[in-house]
């Protein structure tokens, strides 16, 4: 008798457990009896995944961050190497995680286990040895960004542009009055950084220009309440919102930490400030191998500065409630932002990934349940 076939998935952040879930969901449409387990959040929890550790501890920006968190993040591997032994997938679905899921795709692999890796890492940027781990370690890499495609298929590794999960985003008309939406991140250490300097920027903003709002958007796992008591100490009065798109919906600008929401304000078309600020370890680590010349996912896919990018000593308060008058005004600086955003939506296409990417993991199921005799039954 066959069994239902096992996909061991693995997300390890906020927006990650949304693209896996949507997944999940695909792929459970064609396989409704897929025995589904490993890492995630509440999305891919109610997707059906059966959780076998807390990725909390995976949460971490930076060199020291992930030091300190070692422990915990080790604690979270054995778990599901653990149970990857116990239940022995048929395949296994991957999602960014770099550092934490090409160390799992060198075991599973050592297992003979099949591994789909959606959301690459950023080798194009830095870390190209990461390159040849994908080489060796990876069946199938599916790819959000148009150019990831040609870099990774040039090193002969079997990648897809399947679409961006934010690709589908329409924008938005400015609320009035004027909203300012503040994204400090999503993950402690990064908002622990970063709050202070948007909360200063916003009360200089809101000091020259009292008729403006601000709405605060909280990621998950974060505690809202103190970011608002942060903001209230500064002089500044939020709306907290859940989650960076909420807060950007009607938005005239944002005050943005590099990453996700950078996409998001371009896709919902709100002028952003991008504000980079990591450890001084991390950053004396990082910046002499990296290779682009722009940090903002915006930027690097227009090939030049549509956003302004304040890094490090750069994202001073002053600096960022500067930036910030120039793109609140309907000027040649706003105007030069919203042509770059319809530069990146054309270059990222419309298509939604997780059909695609729910294909490509059960053609994987069925080729590793067909070559292992039909232990297990995907049709």
């Amino acid at each position: 008798m066959s069994r239902p076939p096992r996909l061991l998935l693995v997300a390890g952040e906020a927006s990650a457990d949304s693209h896996g879930a949507a997944v999940l969901e695909a792929l459970r449409r064609d396989v409704p009896d897929l025995d589904c387990f490993g890492l995630g959040g509440e999305r891919l929890s109610r997707a059906g995944l059966r959780r076998v550790a807390d990725a909390q501890a995976l949460n971490v920006v930076g060199v020291s961050e992930a030091l300190r968190r070692l422990p915990a993040i080790r604690r979270v591997f054995r778990a599901i190497r653990s149970e990857v032994e116990r239940v022995r997938p048929d395949a296994a679905l991957l999602l960014d995680l770099p550092d934490f899921n090409l160390r799992l795709a060198r075991r599973l692999r050592r297992l003979g286990v099949p591994v789909v890796y959606y959301i690459a890492p950023q080798a194009w940027a830095w870390r190209r040895a990461r390159v040849e781990q994908l080489r060796r370690r990876v069946a199938r890499l599916c790819v959000i960004f148009p150019f990831e495609a040609e870099f990774f298929a040039g090193f002969g590794i079997p990648t897809e542009y399947v679409g961006h999960p934010l690709a589908g985003l329409q924008s938005t008309t400015p609320a009035l009055p004027a909203r300012v939406a503040l994204l400090p991140g999503s993950r402690p250490r990064e908002v622990e950084r970063l709050l202070p300097v948007i909360a200063d920027a916003a009360r200089m903003l809101q000091e020259r220009r009292p008729e403006l709002r601000f709405v605060l958007a909280v990621a998950p796992e974060m505690n809202g309440t103190e970011m608002q008591e942060r903001l209230l100490s500064a002089g500044v009065h939020t709306e907290p919102v859940a989650g960076g798109q909420a807060a950007l919906r009607g938005a005239r600008l944002a005050l943005c930490a590099s990453g996700t929401a950078t996409l998001e304000a371009a896709l919902l078309e709100v002028p952003a400030v991008v504000l980079y600020k990591v450890s001084w370890t991390t950053y004396a680590l990082v910046r002499p191998i990296f290779r682009l010349r722009h940090v903002c996912i915006v930027n690097i896919l227009a090939g030049r500065e549509v956003l302004p990018e304040l890094l490090q000593h750069g994202a001073r308060p002053q600096a960022v409630a500067e930036a910030a008058e120039r793109l609140l005004e309907d000027g040649p600086a706003r105007a030069a932002v919203l042509e770059g955003y319809r530069d990146v939506r054309a270059r990222l296409g419309a298509r939604p990934p997780a059909p695609r990417v729910a294909e490509i993991v059960k053609s994987v199921l069925v080729g590793a349940t067909a070559s292992s005799g039909g232990s297990s039954e995907v049709t």
